[in-house]
């Protein structure tokens, strides 16, 4: 369901708003988000070093984005479901 989800939130902002690009932000250790936002297309870009506080722990986040051009040219490829 996210992966649909998604792919609607992306058209909206890259098509109507004209968004250049869309970043998230997923757990390191949270390996379903992680995933989900790798199947939609996001790239990973970096990690963010104990970039937030939980529980009374700092953890780290995996950078991810995803840029109009490469949400385009997926959507050419894979269709109007882009999912991978």
């Amino acid at each position: 369901m996210f992966a649909d989800a998604a792919a609607l939130v992306l058209d909206y902002v890259f098509g109507v708003m004209r968004v250049h690009r869309v970043e998230a932000r997923a757990a390191v250790r949270n390996g379903r988000g992680n995933g989900a936002l790798r199947k939609i297309g996001a790239i990973q870009e970096g990690v963010l070093r104990r970039s937030f506080l939980r529980n009374g722990e700092y953890l780290d986040q995996v950078l991810w984005s995803i840029v109009c051009d490469d949400w385009l040219q997926a959507k050419a490829v894979w269709g109007p479901r882009v999912i991978h």
